[in-house]
């Protein structure tokens, strides 16, 4: 019976073990998944930005002509 018991307890530290190490990296991943994300959108709007400032400047350059 004491044998049955330690397995158990065994099995159940496994599982306790996993699932702390599981969470944790989980947390890890939605934290840089987040941050990559941020940094993505942020080139996105520069490159808008920098598109627009291109089309502005050929408006004016065909105003000039």
């Amino acid at each position: 019976m004491t044998e049955i018991k330690g397995q158990l307890l065994s099995i159940i530290l496994v599982i306790a073990i996993f699932g702390v190490v599981a969470g944790a990296l989980i947390g890890i991943f939605s934290t840089l998944t987040k941050s990559v994300e941020d940094k993505v959108s942020q080139e996105i709007v520069d490159m808008d930005s920098l598109t627009l400032s291109k089309e502005e400047s050929h408006r004016l350059e065909y105003l000039h002509y």
